[in-house]
């Protein structure tokens, strides 16, 4: 089975530690170097640390401090071009318009299986291609 290079990085922000350590698990079964983040003020300290190398961001969209859509923001603003994926146990029409203008890759519903988020990674725009079986991933 192959994996990604090493510069496949992914920034995983969640406000649930749990999950946090799930998805950092999950993705690094697939050879992704992964940097997580309890909110989004964190996750753009890290983003800015790391200088915005990321394949990807997968984020919550719920959290204190800074949600999902005003990290998104944030990012998309700086010039991010990579891949984002939304994740939220609950979206309403609204939530979902905040991030309309933004070029978001997916949203997941909580709890969602693993797999299929690895399988949006695969695709990324930034040419990467995970060469591990989706199906592998351990569930949720």
């Amino acid at each position: 089975m192959s994996k990604v290079a090493p510069s496949f990085r992914v920034l995983c922000v969640d406000d649930n530690p749990s999950l946090l350590q799930v998805l950092k698990t999950s993705l690094e079964h697939y050879g992704c170097e992964i940097v997580t983040a309890g909110h989004g003020i964190e996750a753009l300290r890290e983003f800015k640390a790391h200088s915005g190398d990321f394949a990807a961001i997968v984020t919550d969209h719920d959290m204190p401090q800074m949600n999902g859509a005003e990290f998104v923001r944030s990012v998309r603003g700086i010039g991010f071009q990579g891949r984002i994926v939304v994740m939220s146990g609950r979206l309403t029409v609204e939530d979902l318009g905040a991030y309309q203008d933004h070029a978001i890759s997916g949203f997941f519903h909580k709890p969602f299986e693993m797999s299929l988020l690895a399988a949006m990674l695969m695709q990324a725009s930034c040419g990467h291609s995970l060469g591990a079986d989706p199906s592998t991933l351990p569930a949720r």
